[in-house]
């Protein structure tokens, strides 16, 4: 048996688990820590499989800066989101969502076939800082305005939910209040 085969399947099992408690998860706080592990078990697949770049890159990226960015929306929320607890029509949406996208993966499989991997290509920093700041630039630098065009649609979506403040009535005393003072 190879040598790396237990330690990706405990990575890979940590992942689809770590997946399903984002998904499944009542609360967005506990949605947020379940994406933090499995953004850590990605890392630590792609560093079994030598590519510690990309994995320095989740840990980085998607570890440091993008889950906490969706813990900082979270606490925006009034009442922490507790209201997002799923329910059978968001399973189900859910469901067709992921049977969707299983078919589409499989329709573009079958148009293409499977990529085969590249054994001699350059896998050094300078190659994928040309790659990721050459023809990439654009879809890169537009991942930015994605991301805040989201935190203020989530923002301006939940303040719509949020329960307006009550005020006291104000009550008007027909006659004024006179001032008594005893002896």
């Amino acid at each position: 048996m190879d040598a790396l085969f237990v330690p990706l399947l405990v990575g890979c099992a940590v992942a689809l688990l770590s997946a399903l408690g984002v998904v499944l998860a009542r609360r967005p706080i506990y949605a947020a820590m379940f994406l933090l592990v499995h953004s850590l078990s990605l890392a630590s697949l792609f560093g079994i499989l030598s590519a510690a770049m990309v994995a320095v890159g989740q840990v980085i990226i998607y570890s440091g800066a993008i889950v906490v960015l969706f813990l900082f929306v979270v606490t925006l929320l009034p009442a922490g989101g507790v209201e997002l607890g799923p329910r059978t029509s968001r399973i189900a949406g859910a469901c067709v969502a992921g049977g969707g996208m299983l078919v589409a993966l499989a329709a573009a499989l079958a148009a293409s076939g499977v990529p085969s991997a590249v054994t001699s290509a350059d896998l050094g920093v300078a190659a994928v800082g040309r790659a990721l700041f050459g023809p990439l630039l654009v879809a890169f630098e537009l991942t930015a305005p994605l991301l805040l065009v989201a935190i203020v649609g989530a923002v301006v979506i939940w303040r719509r939910h949020e329960p307006r403040p009550r005020t006291a009535h104000v009550t008007r005393v027909s006659e004024p209040r006179r001032l008594v003072m005893h002896r």
